[in-house]
């Protein structure tokens, strides 16, 4: 585990916790001071990373005042349910359209199921933990939290999942976005992310519209650490430019494949490549075929 602080941005902290096996592909967020915060968990089994860099931080677990996966998927949420356990004193903020997938047992036992079809392999973002509802505030947007002196703005952000926000800080123009604004890896650069079952390229686009109405000065990638410092408005404009092309890229490739998701990757792989790639083909061939 690592954790650095994000430049230009005082008391948040980027961590790196293990996924499949991968170090840098995914990053949690520790918002410090007065009521201290985690910003996305990670999967399941990323409670000891967060744990420890909380410990790093001196930040005792029961003063922890929220944990908030940005939406219900289980690289984001995995752990919330085992760091809601830990830390007994935080609230967890969850998506008004994803709450209950956290919260009751047979839905996230579904999504545990659905989670391993499209990955190929069992429990790849390990066992979640089932939180209980009582622990739980539901946001759709428009809200703010407020952690101590700090305010972060709460931003609907559907398209790459319809259960999704995006935090936008408005001391430091620091925006958690999520997976709205694709994923940055230090070796292939800017990426999307697209997966099934709920890739929408429109919605995906109209929130993105939002986003830039803040203005940020920091982009926060969940996949993986911060952007540049001034740079978060021109890489939002990039991947507004970016997805429709993506998108087009795929649908001309199916003239030649067909829905073959393994031969359009593969025929993708050089200018689009990275770890996730077979999967966000499949999830932009069922939005093209919906």
């Amino acid at each position: 585990m690592s954790i650095d602080p994000v430049a230009g941005c005082p008391d948040i902290y980027a961590l790196d916790t293990e996924m499949l096996g991968m170090r840098r592909v995914n990053s949690p967020y520790i918002l410090d001071g007065p009521e201290p915060a985690i910003i996305d968990t990670g999967t399941a089994e990323a409670d000891r990373d967060i744990l420890a860099g909380l410990s790093e931080l001196g930040i005792d677990a029961v003063d922890v005042a929220y944990i908030v996966p940005t939406h219900a998927h289980l690289d984001h949420a995995g752990s919330a349910g085992s760091l809601a356990s830990a830390c007994p004193n935080a609230t967890v903020l969850c998506h008004e359209r994803g709450v209950e997938y956290l919260t009751d047992e047979d839905r996230l036992e579904r999504l545990t199921e659905s989670v391993e079809r499209a990955i190929g392999m069992e429990s790849p973002y390990g066992e979640p933990e089932v939180i209980d509802p009582d622990r739980c505030e539901s946001l759709g947007g428009g809200e703010v939290v407020e952690c101590g002196e700090r305010a972060l703005d709460v931003i609907d952000a559907p398209g790459h999942a319809p259960h999704q926000f995006c935090l936008y800080d408005r001391d430091t123009g620091a925006l958690f976005g999520a997976d709205a604004a694709g994923m940055n890896f230090p070796d292939v650069g800017h990426r999307p992310t697209t997966p099934p079952p709920n890739f929408d390229l429109e919605a995906a686009l109209g929130t993105i519209d939002r986003l830039l109405e803040h203005e940020p000065e920091t982009l926060l990638y969940a996949h993986y650490g911060p952007g540049e410092r001034g740079a978060a408005v021109e890489e939002l404009r990039r991947y507004r430019e970016m997805l429709p092309d993506y998108v087009e890229r795929i649908d001309s490739l199916r003239a030649e494949h067909g829905d073959d998701v393994g031969a359009i990757a593969a025929a993708m792989e050089d200018e689009w490549g990275h770890w996730s790639l077979p999967t966000d083909v499949a999830g932009v061939l069922r939005h093209l075929s919906e």
